[in-house]
């Protein structure tokens, strides 16, 4: 409304629009107000929401990025060799009832699945092979000596392979030996584990 029809207003209707006005001013401050009150809570969803997502793509990533085949998680159900157990998921197996640790190193002997598996379960990785010759059994045994506290190499006639890179959940299978190959599982695959302790 311009001056010269706010002149011809009398006082009353003046007064009138003057507290529209200020009850429209009053009601857009108050929206104002609520809007700014609700900037934290939304912004903290946000947050929230994108760290979960963050946290799920980059899990998936990870799992993705790391060097073999993913293994379903059996049990970590505590044994004794020659109990009864559930049937392993995987030749050899990466997770799955299991007894005590075998130590750390290069075996002449084979070893127990029930063994092996408890240092999969703390972090380590297990290179089981059949059927190598004696150079790509030194091989094995030097990698053996690299990583005197978080791998252990054993023979086994099981193997569907001729070598078997295992770790909690995790399984690589070879014809050959490819040091390079073997070398990133361990990099990337040890101790990734629910008691990571290996060394």
């Amino acid at each position: 409304m311009d001056e010269t029809q706010t002149d011809s207003l009398t006082k009353k209707e003046r007064n009138e629009l003057n507290r529209i006005e200020k009850q429209k001013v009053q009601e857009q401050a108050i929206r104002i107000k609520k809007i700014k009150s609700w900037i934290p809570w939304i912004a903290f969803v946000a947050v929230v929401v994108g760290g979960i997502y963050w946290a799920a793509i980059s899990a998936q990533k990870s799992n993705e990025a790391r060097p073999g085949e993913s293994v379903s998680i059996v049990s970590r159900e505590h044994i004794n060799i020659g109990d009864s157990h559930e049937q392993y998921n995987s030749n050899p197996p990466t997770s799955g009832p299991h007894a005590g640790p075998a130590p750390w190193g290069f075996s002449e002997q084979e070893i127990a699945d029930e063994n092996a598996i408890h240092n999969l379960e703390h972090g380590g990785i297990w290179i089981s092979y059949k059927d190598l010759d004696d150079q790509s059994v030194e091989i094995l045994r030097d990698i053996a000596r690299k990583n005197s506290q978080s791998v252990l190499v054993t023979p086994r006639a099981d193997n569907d392979s001729s070598v078997a890179v295992a770790s909690w959940g995790r399984l690589m299978e070879m014809d050959n030996i490819d040091e390079q190959a073997i070398a990133e599982f361990i990099r990337k695959n040890k101790n990734k584990s629910p008691e990571p302790l290996a060394i």
